[in-house]
């Protein structure tokens, strides 16, 4: 029942910010406004979905501070990830300098993580050749890099409407269902993402700097939280962690060679991505949502429900990745001729 009121409650929050989303934009300068070069959209949008999917998890750590079930480690995420929505939120009416904006991220996640060693990646287990891999003193540096790794390819993937929370709803479900011991409250966030999705398909709102990375912070300390905790009792392969992270890992990946191999800055814009080629190919947001949906959640139902090996699922869908990509390609240069 308290889950219900939860969810009941955000789903308020939220109709409210958006009834009240163009005061609210105009008032914060939290507006998106179209440059027909890379933001395509016709008018003004407020970039109000950040506050509020972060209105149903304050709700829901609310809800356990009032019934004193907060613990240390839930209070230290929570700072966290309000830290990085507020970076998100200066970067969405400032835009920052990416150097900036990752500098801040790295003091951030360093403070936070320092407090406490269950938010450290220590040990992985690698299944594949079953073996245990100790970080010790590297454990810090390699935390960081990986949840830097996370919250920019989650924020590089919010290309399209709907994109960026249909991820996020997806790795939520995904977490929930992957690790035996992760907070049943964190169920609550689905059904206002998928509210603050309708609102985004219907272009009142955007999720914005903000959204993506206050959801990539709470998605990848959440993950090393639980994988620390679950690997005590079995030797859980991260080789798990990484098919649910593939599709926007690979993508941030690929598009970060190329502007290399071109001798661009890896952080400037342009429209490489994996969303950006489909985008050329006249497909509709709808179906470019579906898409993805397929190409994240096929790995990893084939991985839970099959004896396959995980890295030959990680193989095989690195393969097809790529050779979508240059069939896309191959497309777009057709296209021109």
């Amino acid at each position: 029942m308290a889950k219900f009121y939860l969810m009941l409650f955000s789903l308020v929050a939220i109709y409210f910010i958006n009834k009240h989303r163009k005061k609210i934009g105009k008032k914060t300068k939290l507006i998106d406004r179209p440059d027909k070069i890379r933001k395509l959209h016709k008018k003004p949008i407020p970039l109000l979905g950040g506050i509020m999917f972060f209105s149903s998890f304050a709700l829901m750590n609310l809800y356990l501070i009032l019934h004193q079930e907060l613990t240390n480690i839930s209070l230290i995420i929570l700072t966290c990830c309000t830290c990085c929505l507020v970076l998100g939120l200066i970067d969405d009416i400032k835009k920052l300098s990416y150097k900036y904006k990752f500098l801040i991220l790295i003091i951030i996640f360093y403070f936070f993580i320092s407090l406490d060693s269950n938010l450290q990646i220590n040990k992985i287990f690698i299944s594949t050749f079953n073996k245990e891999f100790y970080f010790n003193y590297l454990s810090i540096p390699f935390t960081i890099l990986c949840l830097l790794l996370l919250t920019n390819a989650i924020n590089l993937i919010d290309g399209i409407d709907g994109l960026c929370i249909l991820v996020t709803i997806i790795l939520l479900i995904w977490l929930i269902n992957i690790f035996q011991n992760i907070e049943t409250l964190h169920i609550v966030l689905i059904i206002p993402l998928v509210y603050i999705l309708y609102l985004n398909l219907k272009k009142n709102i955007f999720f914005g700097d903000a959204g993506s990375l206050f959801a990539g912070s709470l998605i990848g300390l959440n993950i090393i939280l639980n994988y620390n905790i679950q690997i005590k009792s079995i030797n859980f392969p991260v080789e798990n962690i990484f098919i649910g992270l593939m599709l926007p890992g690979l993508d941030m990946l690929r598009v970060f060679f190329i502007r290399i191999l071109n001798k661009k800055n890896p952080f400037s814009g342009d429209r490489i991505h994996l969303h950006h080629l489909l985008t050329d190919q006249g497909l509709s947001s709808i179906n470019i949502l579906m898409i993805f949906f397929l190409l994240i959640i096929s790995p990893i139902l084939f991985n839970f429900f099959t004896e396959t090996n995980p890295i030959i699922i990680i193989l095989f869908y690195t393969l097809f990745y790529v050779m979508l990509v240059l069939k896309l390609n191959k497309l777009h240069i057709l296209q021109k001729k």
